[in-house]
């Protein structure tokens, strides 16, 4: 296998600019390859030893669907960001991302999951996949927040980068009020922020209606003018001397509310 190549995918798998500049992205190991959506793998690297392990079955799919290469142990640790990488790694294409109008266009009332900064890939890969779990019909970032293909983030939401829909935006501010004011012809959006001052519980919000959760970066949260923004402010009521909650558990605090209230009223 070419020096080059290596390099190549070693550096997509360290560097956000290079994964920007190719549209490409890194997946490792057998669970998350075992995800990727056939259209999308460009190119799928394994190791003899991982041919001939049990782990082989999950990726039975997509080794079936698509061409790969068998490359050495050496080769293998030198292209994965991983300590000890488990034998099978693929180069995927970034699906495309939609735009804040198309994330509003679903067939049941949008539920969007809005992140201010988020630094953590451990806390996005949750979100994302959180999102999914909840229902929620899409994701919308700031271009602050950290690269949602970066290898920490995809690992994290176990499958969910394929199948959650979201877009980045560079001016959120100018998006939120957009939502909030119905500017994309698919009416208001109710966009509920979380605030430690907020007088209103989270459960005391109509989620049924078109709704956008606001989540601030870790230990800022929400800047003042992202809050202000927002149409309703809650809080989530909390016992013991716990000043606040992680980022990404407040996240699936809210999503989970709203989808349970979704459900119960049909």
């Amino acid at each position: 296998m070419e020096n080059r190549k290596k390099k190549f995918i070693r550096e997509l798998s360290e560097k956000s600019r290079v994964r920007k500049e190719s549209g490409l992205f890194v997946v490792d190991g057998p669970k998350m390859c075992g995800e990727i959506p056939s259209a999308l793998a460009e190119e799928i690297y394994v190791t003899e030893e991982f041919l001939a392990s049990p782990h082989v079955n999950i990726c039975e799919r997509i080794l079936r669907e698509h061409s790969f290469e068998t490359v050495t142990t050496q080769d293998m640790q030198k292209m994965s960001d991983t300590v000890t990488p488990q034998g099978i790694l693929a180069v995927v294409r970034q699906k495309r991302a939609k735009t804040v109008k198309e994330l509003l266009e679903t067939e049941e009332e949008p539920l969007i999951l809005i992140t201010e900064t988020i630094q953590d890939p451990g806390n996005l890969g949750t979100m994302i996949r959180a999102a999914e779990a909840a229902g929620a019909t899409g994701i919308l970032l700031n271009d602050m927040t950290v690269d949602p293909y970066s290898p920490k983030v995809v690992r994290s939401t176990m499958g969910s980068i394929f199948r959650v829909p979201f877009t980045v935006v560079s001016d959120l501010p100018r998006a939120v009020k957009d939502m909030a004011s119905g500017v994309y012809g698919n009416g208001p959006v109710n966009v509920v922020a979380t605030d430690l001052s907020a007088a209103k519980s989270y459960r005391e919000v109509d989620y049924r209606k078109p709704t956008a959760i606001l989540i601030g970066n870790e230990s800022k949260g929400l800047s003042g003018e992202i809050k202000e923004l927002s149409t309703e402010r809650v809080i989530i009521p909390m016992c013991g001397k716990v000043e606040s909650l992680n980022a990404a558990m407040a996240a699936t605090i809210l999503m989970f509310e709203a989808s349970g209230e979704r459900r119960r009223h049909g």
